[in-house]
């Protein structure tokens, strides 16, 4: 059996949200998923991402998430302080500093006439109809 929802609408959760971000303004304090997890009366961040599954509370928790991802990134292109720990959270959000190719050959069609091509070239048949490779 599950738990009753904290939050029944929408709009009381976003105006909780709005309350926490107020709150860590006026701290000067960074929003975190823990911090806003603990202002909502969750006992974990994962309940956050409990809500983020339901349709009716997705965007909020979205939003709410870039809204963090946000001071992330602000973190970094100001260079207030350290930015180690921006680009810890940026990374654990889906953000890369590396660029990764794929060299896996998706169309072998091409790459299969060439080597035909090449492959008859090297193949020589002699008068008993037997193939000899040359040398």
């Amino acid at each position: 059996m599950t738990r009753p929802l904290k939050y029944k609408t929408v709009e009381e959760l976003e105006a909780a949200i709005k309350e926490y971000f107020n709150s860590r303004q006026l701290q000067v304090m960074p929003p975190t998923i823990a911090g806003l997890a603990l202002w909502l009366g969750f006992e974990d961040r994962q309940s956050i991402y409990d809500y983020k599954d339901r349709p009716a509370f997705s965007c909020t928790i979205k939003k709410a998430i870039t809204a963090m991802e946000d001071y992330a990134e602000q973190r970094l292109l100001v260079g207030e302080g350290s930015s180690t720990g921006a680009i810890f959270w940026l990374k654990n959000h889906g953000w890369k500093d590396k660029t990764e190719t794929d060299i896996n050959v998706q169309n072998y069609s091409l790459f299969e006439d060439d080597v035909e091509r090449k492959a008859k070239k090297y193949v020589k048949t002699n008068k008993r109809g037997k193939k000899k490779v040359k040398k």
